[in-house]
């Protein structure tokens, strides 16, 4: 850090790191993650560690730290400054996005867009020159960004900017950023625009446009997203692998891949059956456009949330196979095996029963589309509405097979009643639908 150069003046060798909550994480646990992180890190580099919520520190920089004393004590680690180091702020937060603005302007312009900025309590922004050419950054650190968009952001900064005369030349993010919040300024740039996307990869492309987040380098999202980074919601082998592989899974001699999933894969393929009928229908049949705008999104999310199931209902058997392999040499061992014995029936019951759950959502699109169809798509639609009755049948059978397992009779009861209401709810649509079709 010694021979450390340039506009930026962090505390230190690594300025920040804050921990927020993510999956099944809750913010208590980041808040004990964030304190095991401090207390590791200052013992390790023998160096102090504040909160990340010290302005005394951050304002002062690297270059005040190492000058002289430090203003106050931190919570971890000595009191002295390593000068080949600086210090480092570790904090948690509900949320936090690092997302700068770009600008050509003066630092006093960019110091006024910040002042107003700062009005909100969910971001703190700050103007750094960037050289002499009048390029000036709006860094923003947006403290919750569930109620504080990049959408918000931009549009504000756009619009104090335009008071000044100032142009605003794009953007970019530091670090990552959560797929939610990408998405939440896209929806919010689709709604103003008017426009109708559906698919992730669009929306995203569509916002990267609209913030400009290439314009200091490319923005990759397999590398900038969370989810993507982690592989959080990616499809397993059976879905990522081809038809071929498919059904030679399903053949094999062994006994998962099995029904479970052929009901999923047999869910998902109604689902975008009734996709293409109404992308097709889309702009070809006067006075449809309202309902498809309407249909598509649903039977959208329908399939991203049915895919994931033909690979869950494999890895819920396979669970259950481990948990009977388990060993029974003692009472504690005989214990522990009878209480993962028991956890995964129940999910082995649960997730056919999710596969029904997430499959009836279709049926309220399919009856629209049958009501609002191109008439040339007439035969894909049936085939979606019967490849929906027959998917949801198929789960209920594995439901009604495995839920004789389960020891809680109260259990059994309510789950049986919950599958035996899809069921009937899927007989009765498929009747109908398929009859008005016929007629």
């Amino acid at each position: 850090m010694r021979y450390h150069k340039g506009v930026l003046n962090p505390v230190g060798a690594l300025h920040g790191v804050i921990f927020t909550p993510f999956s099944n994480i809750e913010q208590e646990e980041c808040e004990d993650i964030a304190n095991s992180f401090s207390s590791n890190l200052a013992d390790l580099l023998e160096v102090p560690i504040f909160n990340f919520n010290t302005p005394a520190i951050e304002e002062m920089g690297y270059q005040g730290i190492q000058s002289g004393s430090l203003p106050v004590e931190p919570p971890y680690g000595p009191a002295e400054v390593n000068p080949t180091w600086g210090t480092t702020l570790v904090g948690h937060m509900k949320g936090f996005l690092m997302f700068n603005v770009n600008t050509i302007g003066t630092k006093e312009q960019a110091g006024k867009i910040c002042k107003s900025l700062n009005n909100r309590t969910d971001i703190k922004a700050r103007p750094v020159v960037l050289d002499d050419s009048g390029s000036v950054i709006i860094s923003c650190e947006i403290v919750d960004p569930s109620t504080c968009t990049m959408y918000d952001v931009m549009e504000a900064v756009k619009e104090m900017a335009a008071l000044q005369s100032v142009a605003v030349i794009g953007s970019h993010i530091v670090g990552s950023v959560t797929l939610s919040a990408l998405m939440a300024a896209a929806d919010a740039y689709i709604k103003r625009e008017n426009v109708f996307l559906v698919k992730e990869q669009q929306k995203i492309r569509y916002v990267v446009d609209r913030l400009g987040l290439n314009s200091v380098s490319e923005f990759k999202a397999d590398s900038k997203v969370v989810e993507y980074v982690l592989g959080v919601n990616r499809h397993g082998p059976l879905m990522t692998g081809s038809v071929h592989s498919f059904i030679e899974s399903i053949g094999g001699m062994t006994s998962s891949p099995g029904g479970g999933s052929v009901a999923a894969l047999v869910s998902t393929l109604a689902a975008a059956l009734g996709q293409m009928t109404g992308w097709l229908t889309y702009g070809s049949k006067k006075g449809a456009g309202d309902v498809m705008r309407n249909i598509l999104p649903s039977l959208h999310k329908t399939v991203d949330k049915l895919t994931p199931l033909v690979d869950a209902d494999a890895m819920a058997f396979s669970n259950y196979l481990a948990a009977q392999r388990l060993p029974q040499q003692s009472a504690e061992d005989v214990e522990r095996r009878e209480d993962a014995l028991e956890e995964a029936v129940l999910t082995i019951v649960h997730v056919p029963l999710k596969i029904m759950e997430v499959a009836s959502e279709c049926w309220d699109s399919l009856d629209k589309l049958v009501t609002s169809h191109n008439p040339s798509l007439k035969a894909d639609l049936q085939v979606a509405v019967k490849c929906l009755e027959t998917g949801i049948w198929c789960a209920y059978k594995t439901v009604v097979f495995n839920i004789g397992d389960v020891k809680s009779e109260e259990v059994r009861s309510e789950l049986n009643t919950k599958a035996k209401v899809l069921l009937d709810k899927s007989e009765a649509c498929a009747t109908r639908l398929l009859a008005t079709l016929d007629s």
